[in-house]
Parts: C-alpha cells; structure tokens; sequence
C-alpha cells in the first residue's frame, strides 16, 4: 500500500486518494444516477500537492473550485471562536427545550461573535442537538450559527451558518471529519468538519466540532441547480413521515419525496428497482448506504433511519441522500466493529433496495470497489494521527488528565477501525453461505460469543446437576446487561428462535427500559421479558427475514439490577417455518 506522509504545511487528504482510485476505477454516467465517464489514475492524486489539486466531478466531488471558505476546513490550526450572549438572551435559551423533537421550537437569539480581530455582531444563533447530544446552554451546549440572518452578506470565512458540535458521543473529537471525509471520497455529497476552541461569555468551552451547514452555499458545491427541496429527517423519521425543509423555492410541495416513497413501497421487486433508478440517484446512494454500513453507522438511515438529509437535484430529477450526526461510528455504540455487511436494514428505501436481487448484488459490489478504492485502513489511522497531532493540545489546555483520557480515546478509535478493516476485509474475501434447512427444518445454534453493554456482569457454560449444559449470565456488581450472542445468515422466510432457560432472583432496574430476561435477536422487535425466578422454561421469538439474505444476530439476554440466567445450549435452535 503506498503511504502519504502529511506535514503541516502541504499535505493530501487521504479522502482524495479514495476519491481519485475510485474514479479510476468505476467508468460511470451521471445522467439517470450514474458517474459520469471518468478516467482519472490514481498515481495524480499521490503527484497532487494541496487539496486544490483535486479534480471536480459532477458525481464524485464538489463542483465548484476552492473559496475562502475552503481555508476553515483545510488549514492545521484550530480557531478560537468567543461568543457573547446577552444576559436577557440567555434566559431565552435557559428556556429553549431540548430532548427528542424540539428542535423546531428552540428559541433564535442575536449574539456577537469574535474570532482573532474580526467582529461579527447580530448573529443568529440557537441550541442543536437531539437524545444524545443536546445540552443546556450553562452545560456544553451545541449550537448553530447563521451570520447572515440577521445581516445580509455577513459570513465566517467565506460561511453563511455553521454548527459548532459538543462532540459528547465522541470523545476522540475526530470521527465527524474523518467520516466525512470517507463520505466525500465515495461521491456521497457532505458538508465539510473541522475544530474550533470555543469560550461562551468568558467561559472556556474547549474543544469543538465545527461543521458546515445545510444551506444552498453547501448545495452549490455538487449541484449547479439549487433550487430543490433539502429535506431534514428531524429524529428518527422516515420519508414517508413528513419531513422539514432546510433550504427550497418551493417548500410546501413535497410531491417529489412522496413519490420516492410510493415507488420504494411498490411490491414487484424487479419492477419496484426500474423504477427507483427514475427518482433516485441510485450510484449515489448505493455508495451512501455501503459507506454507512461500512462505517458501523448505527445511528444512520440504512440502520435506523436517523441523522440523513434528502436533496432534489431538479437538473436530473433524481433524489439524492446525505449524512448527517457522524459522531458513533466504527462500532463504538450498538454496532460493532465486526457488524455484517447485510444488516437489517430499517430505511425504507435501503431495504427497497436491497431486498431486490439486482439491489444486494449492485450493494455488494459498491461496497467491495469502495473497500479497495477508499477504506484504506493505513491512509486512515495516519489521518488519524494528523488531526490528532493537530486538537490535542487545545485538550491538553484544559488538563493533563483531559489529555491522558484523550489519548486512550484515539488509541480506541483506531483499534476499531483497524478491527472494522479485518472484519471487511473477512466478509467481502469470503462472503458467508446461508444456511440450508433439512426436512426437520430445524438447526441447532452454536459458536455463542460474550457482550458486555452495562456493568459487569460474569459469563460460564456450566454443567448444572439436572445434566443440562447451560450459557449462564450472572450481575455480579450492579445493574448490569449482557448476553451470549450468534449469527446466523438466512434467505427470505419466516423463522422462530427457541431456547430453554431458567432464572434466579431477577431485579428490575427502573433506569433500564429493556430489562429482564429474554431471547431476540438484535435489532427486532421488542420481546417476552421475564423476572423474579423461573424454573425451566421454554420460550421462543418469532421473526421474518425480507432480504434475499441477510446476517441475522440472535441473543440470549440478562439486563437487570442483580440475577442470574441459565440457557440451555441443546434447547438454542432455529426453526424455518
């Protein structure tokens, strides 16, 4: 693998190598949601020199060559942003919800802005966040600041609105930009990340995440139509939910969405896939969802359609999807690093993709070219180093423990992509074989693995007095949640997942929603929970699978305040039905 060496001074982006090998590889048309022929060698990217050598393509970068605006997102320093909020403003946003769906209603306030000696005043500015990121404006709040609202013309470097991320779901500070950066280099369009030191009335907040806006300046750099709708997913919500509209000239007509929703819930397949290719920018999208999976993005539209924007490109009536929230990647949340390449997927257009033959082997080959092209684990961990080089001694300003904290959060970060790398690398070498059912239509389940997501609780495989070979679980310390844990690859049908299992003494612990005992597999719906004490039990959770064929996760679960469970291993089975 050849290496690029950054320095301080003159330095390429690893995303433009990706960008530049996957335009040679792929010869593509951008007319009906393809690439445009491209025959671009990879050997100019490692000739290039600055990020202005890049070369713009309708489909696999930005159109518009570089602006001021470039330098925030390009340049090793890290700005020192002041703002200064009235006292009375303050109380408006002491006031401002948070939590999940409020956004909308969160109170616009003019604040001033000062970076080095310029001097911004009247600039609109509100709280962002949702579930996991919102704070109070007296915590680490997120904020969102438009400088031309109020003041036309007025912009930071060249930018109308950015947003300023606390960065609490990632401790690393630096999974926004490298994502991003992956993002951009598969030809997904994406609004750029940087750093910026941040103090509110005279108190240092520290480190931030800042972040280009969804506005039409952004749309600019990939479409030369800006007039459509940019669709905002708000939490958790699907297109067929009705969603909000960042930028448009025609806002209230959402016939464009509502038409990719009833074409992605046409029932023939074959014809279901013709007909997307119409509407959607199918070559973008392809790259979306892989690049998502690729990246563990649990939080995603392909996973839980969540943290995405949809555009209209009206030049070529085709609807193309962004990312968005890029703060829980490789496997640091619900997703491990070792998740499957075929997960469930929840976004109704991601599964009306892949559920199609045409769909999986089209989603499958993308992934592989962007395995090769993009996700090139070295370049990566190298980028890494650079941007960490670059934000940790603004972390260090705070304390050196701050510091210490910081450098096993970048050691982690880079063990998962490491870890993500070899379990791409496995699962695209030798794609697994669904497993085939005899007559009996029933498969006994082995190979259980251990997961710890709460506590510490304490995993066996005894051998109980009754003569049963069980999987225990056992809180041994507090509240706890763990599980055994197997997958299995199944084609379409309808499946039951059946274990015997025994409880002793299962607490409920009232800050944990999903408590108790159960089988399920991950991601499902919602199972049969037990407490208290059972003797031997049968239980079974019934499932469907949609996809051709897909990974499925099964699980035999104790999330509780203090207990034990036993599963007996000859009872874990999978029955077709």
């Amino acid at each position: 693998m050849n290496h690029l060496v950054p320095t301080k001074t003159n330095f390429v982006p690893f995303c433009q190598l990706g960008q530049k090998s996957i335009q040679m590889k792929r010869k593509t048309r951008f007319c009906s949601g393809m690439f445009k022929r491209l025959s671009i060698l990879i050997m100019a990217a490692l000739l290039a020199t600055s990020a202005e050598a890049q070369t713009p393509s309708l489909k696999a970068g930005p159109l518009k060559k570089s602006t001021i605006a470039d330098n925030v997102f390009t340049n090793l320093t890290v700005p020192r942003i002041r703002i200064e909020i009235p006292r009375e403003s303050m109380g408006l946003l002491r006031s401002s919800p948070g939590g999940f769906g409020q956004w909308g209603r969160r109170r616009i306030v003019k604040v001033t802005v000062k970076e080095g000696d310029s001097v911004y005043t009247n600039v609109a500015l509100h709280l962002k966040g949702a579930a996991g990121s919102f704070r109070p404006v007296d915590d680490t709040p997120a904020l969102t600041l438009k400088f031309d609202k109020f003041v036309a013309g007025q912009n930071f470097h060249g930018l109308n609105k950015l947003s300023l991320n606390n960065s609490v779901q990632d401790p690393s500070y630096l999974t926004e930009k490298i994502c991003r950066e992956l993002f951009e280099a598969s030809g997904v369009p994406v609004p750029r990340a940087a750093h910026a030191k941040v103090e509110l009335n005279g108190r240092n907040l520290g480190l931030y995440v800042l972040t280009e806006g969804f506005n039409k300046q952004f749309l600019k750099r990939y479409f030369r139509n800006t007039k459509g709708n940019l669709y905002d997913c708000g939490f958790v919500k699907e297109i067929t939910d009705g969603l909000g509209v960042n930028s448009g000239d025609n806002r209230r007509d959402q016939s464009d969405l509502q038409a990719l929703a009833e074409t992605a819930l046409d029932q023939d397949p074959t014809r279901r896939l013709a007909r997307l290719e119409k509407v959607l920018d199918m070559d973008r999208f392809l790259s979306f969802i892989a690049m998502e999976v690729m990246q563990c993005n649990w939080d995603g539209y392909a996973m839980n359609k969540n943290n995405y924007r949809v555009y209209h490109d009206l030049d070529w009536n085709r609807m193309v999807f962004m990312p968005h929230g890029l703060d829980q990647m490789f496997g640091v949340e619900r997703a491990g690093p070792n998740y499957p390449i075929t997960p469930p997927m929840q976004g109704l257009v991601a599964r009306a993709v892949v559920q199609t033959p045409e769909g999986r082997r089209r989603y499958l080959q993308r992934m592989s070219e962007l395995f090769t092209n993009v996700f090139k684990v070295d370049l990566i961990a190298d980028r890494v180093d650079v941007l960490n080089a670059l934000i940790r001694p603004v972390i260090a300003e705070r304390s050196q423990q701050a510091a210490n904290y910081h450098d096993q959060e970048v050691a982690f970060l880079k063990q998962r992509i490491f870890q993500r790398g070899e379990s791409l690398q496995q699962q695209l070498g030798a794609p697994g074989k669904a497993i085939k059912f005899d007559a009996t239509k029933v498969v006994q389940l082995s190979d259980w693995k251990q997961k710890i997501d709460l506590g510490n609780p304490l995993f066996s495989q005894v051998a109980g007095q009754d003569g049963k070979t069980a999987l225990d679980i056992r809180g041994a310390d507090g509240p706890c949640a763990g599980s055994w844990r197997t997958r299995a690859l199944l084609e379409t049908g309808a499946y039951r997942f059946e274990a015997v299992l025994k409880t002793e003494g299962v607490m409920i612990n009232p800050a944990d929603a999903r408590e108790g005992v159960c089988i399920r597999i991950s991601r499902g719906k919602p199972p049969r929970k037990l407490y208290g004490s059972t003797d031997w039990i049968r239980v079974f959770y019934d499932f469907e699978v949609l996809d051709p064929v897909q990974d499925v996760e099964l699980v035999c679960e104790l999330r509780a305040a203090a207990g034990e469970a036993w599963f007996d291993t000859k009872s874990l089975r999978l029955i077709r039905k």
